[in-house]
């Protein structure tokens, strides 16, 4: 029984160790990013103000990549290339990105503010005002909750 216990647990450790070292982290030029993520920075920035371009790649999921442009703006994309986060770190994110039902909603019920950050996954968006409030969305754009 007691080789059995260390066993798993070496099992544990190893599994754990091969894991950690299994993410790598690859610099790489806004030509290789996918074509689609391309597209998006080339419509809603400018080319010129990429920073630099991290691939991801971890053992258990897929590529994500992330793109850093000059005056901070932080951008996510899936191993797509469609964008799963913006996060300007000055002023706001573009309104041309924002779903226009969720643009609408924000105009309607809180008509003071911009969008500072935007997050999607497969299930839902997720907001940051510039008031500091936090809403969720569903994939759809229908409003579900404030998060603060």
């Amino acid at each position: 029984m007691k080789k059995l216990v260390t066993g798993i647990l070496i099992m544990v450790v190893a599994m754990t160790t091969m894991s950690a070292q299994a993410q790598e982290e690859k610099v790489l030029t806004f030509d290789q990013l996918p074509q689609t993520a391309q597209q998006f920075i080339k419509q809603h920035y400018n080319v010129k103000s990429v920073s630099h371009v991290i691939m991801e790649d971890e053992f258990f999921s897929s590529k994500e990549y992330k793109v850093a442009l000059a005056d901070g703006t932080e951008l996510e994309f899936d191993s797509k290339g469609q964008w799963t986060e913006v996060d300007p770190e000055k002023g706001t994110v573009p309104n041309a990105i924002i779903p226009g039902n969720i643009r609408s909603y924000i105009s309607k019920s809180f008509p003071n503010n911009k969008v500072e950050q935007i997050s999607r996954s497969s299930r839902k968006y997720e907001v940051e005002l510039t008031s500091g409030l936090d809403l969720e969305f569903d994939r759809k754009g229908k409003f579900l909750r404030i998060d603060d």
